[in-house]
């Protein structure tokens, strides 16, 4: 498993917790994501073989298009 992190400032709710927690639960090999209201972070556990294209993909997807790997 590999483990990233992602800022992504748009987060503000719960609605937004629940959107990108969605979209990228749904990428094939994401074993699990934490989505952080407070420090606006997303941290995703996943197989080697999914990109972190992949993964912001996911959360574009959600709505959010300032997203950054940290």
């Amino acid at each position: 498993m590999t483990t990233e992190r992602f800022q992504v400032p748009g987060i503000s709710c719960q609605h937004c917790v629940n959107a990108i927690t969605k979209e990228v639960s749904a990428v094939p090999g994401v074993q699990k994501v934490n989505v952080a209201l407070d420090s606006k972070l997303v941290t995703v556990e996943h197989a080697p073989e999914v990109s972190a294209g992949t993964i912001v993909a996911a959360i574009n997807e959600a709505g959010y298009d300032e997203v950054a790997q940290v």
